[in-house]
């Protein structure tokens, strides 16, 4: 990765830019071609996106839990070489730009001693909320065998991006069956609204995170 913001400018920027509305928009436009690279960036919003295009028909299930799955798992491979290969330095250099501290890797080192894989499991359940760069970072800085840490994370993505389809799709169902305009419009009002929910909690919990 070229540049590595930290996780509250990370989200902040993204949600100024990738707001629902437009996140909706790449994925009904460019389908698989953009899902990858939105995953990587946006985070967990995708999954709740692709559940809704699912239902639409704009995508087949398994291809598309791929994407978002590979958008994911390459984000988490490239915090676990960061933290491997250029650890204490890093976060010395640029650790206050990506919310890794000496006190958060404290924190990560001391979770791993008494968790080990648990935590990385719980990190995925969180990711975007401000947890998952220090524990992804610190797995690295304490050469966790990479198959293990793979092994934690792919499971957990699994789950995390099955359970956020499987919400999109229900609004997805939800407004296929749905017969007025009104009622169609309210459906995509409280599918934004959730989805501004989940940035607005993302960012909330990495600004407290960070602090």
């Amino acid at each position: 990765m070229s540049t590595l913001p930290s996780s509250r400018n990370r989200i902040t920027s993204y949600t100024d830019v990738m707001t629902p509305a437009t996140l909706l928009a790449l994925v009904l436009t460019y389908r698989y071609s953009i899902l990858v690279p939105i995953a990587l960036l946006a985070g967990f919003p995708t999954g709740l996106v692709v559940g809704v295009a699912i239902r639409l028909g704009y995508l087949a299930l398994i291809p598309a839990y791929a994407c978002i799955m590979a958008g994911e798992l390459i984000g988490d491979i490239s915090w676990y070489v960061v933290g491997y290969y250029w650890g204490e330095s890093f976060a010395h250099r640029y650790g206050k730009y990506v919310g890794v501290s000496d006190k958060s890797i404290d924190r990560a080192k001391a979770l791993f001693q008494k968790y080990d894989q648990r935590i990385l499991f719980s990190s995925k359940l969180t990711t975007g909320f401000g947890f998952a760069i220090p524990i992804l970072f610190t797995a690295g800085l304490s050469r966790m065998s990479f198959w293990r840490y793979m092994r934690a994370n792919v499971f957990g993505q699994f789950l995390w991006s099955g359970g956020l389809i499987a919400v999109g799709y229900f609004f997805g169902d939800f407004y296929l069956r749905v017969d007025t305009v009104f009622e169609k419009v309210s459906t995509i009002s409280l599918f934004l609204i959730l989805l501004l929910f989940f940035f607005g909690f993302a960012r909330y919990a990495s600004n407290r995170f960070a602090r």
